[in-house]
């Protein structure tokens, strides 16, 4: 993998936990293709503008900690990374989730085409128990 590719990468995983953090909803939305699709454990597959925002709208006090970014060895075009993401969901005191968001890109890896959130919902699942 050539190094300016990894750089791209890393960089574009970076601003995707800084969009998150910071809650800038068109920051987020402008890491992913237009039709890219999202798929958390509670929510399912729908396209990422909509998982996005609702996230975005049900939730506050967010912070990511990284813990690292993985990228593919024989295909840059998948990542993962590894994070806690610390969050209050619909005023609801803060909780942590240790999770890995695992990544398609496009054929530039300029942008993600999909995002599949793998984490364990059994300590937060009654924080969306309330039907959101």
């Amino acid at each position: 993998m050539k190094d300016d590719v990894k750089v791209r990468i890393e960089s574009l995983c970076r601003r995707y936990l800084q969009a998150m953090e910071s809650g800038d909803l068109a920051a987020l939305l402008a890491l992913f293709t237009e039709d890219a699709s999202a798929t958390s454990p509670i929510s399912g597959a729908q396209p990422a503008r909509d998982f996005y925002r609702h996230v975005m709208d049900i939730t506050s006090d967010r912070s990511m900690a990284l813990k690292t970014i993985f990228i593919g060895a024989s295909d840059p075009r998948h990542a993962a990374i590894h994070m806690s993401y610390t969050r209050s969901v619909l005023g609801k005191p803060p909780s942590t989730i240790e999770g890995v968001d695992v990544f398609s890109l496009n054929g530039d890896c300029s942008r993600f085409t999909s995002v599949t959130i793998i984490y364990d919902t059994a300590p937060v699942r009654s924080e969306f128990d309330s039907g959101c």
